[in-house]
């Protein structure tokens, strides 16, 4: 089970961890989504999640997060060592499952180019 553990440590929370990602990072649009990742120092991946209020309420807003972050923790397995990840969903942004969510961020990954190269990671 601890390999599908969400810590906090799997969080962008700081306002510098945002600002490093986004001055170093690169760009990837998706349908639904807006990204900006980039290699970090060490082997934790990272997602930070901003969603605007053009999304929805408050419920829809959290609601897409929780999607996210739950659809980040099942595939993480399958992204590289170090990855900070910024997620912005567009303004309406039709995710509304994890099926969606999932196939959401399958799409980010492969056009990114972010997949793990069928390196297993270890523990």
């Amino acid at each position: 089970m601890k390999e599908f553990a969400f810590s906090r440590a799997s969080r962008l929370r700081l306002e510098k961890e945002f600002e490093a990602v986004f001055a170093a990072g690169k760009k990837t649009v998706t349908r639904e989504l807006v990204a900006w990742h980039t290699r970090g120092g060490g082997k934790e991946k990272k997602i930070g999640l901003m969603v605007s209020k053009k999304t929805g309420g408050a419920v829809e807003r959290n609601r897409l997060k929780r999607l996210l972050r739950e659809a980040f923790r099942l595939t993480r397995k399958e992204l590289k060592e170090g990855i900070r990840l910024i997620i912005y969903p567009k303004a309406g942004c039709a995710v509304k499952n994890l099926a969606q969510a999932r196939q959401e961020l399958e799409t980010l990954r492969q056009k990114a180019r972010l997949d793990n190269d069928g390196k297993e990671e270890r523990s």
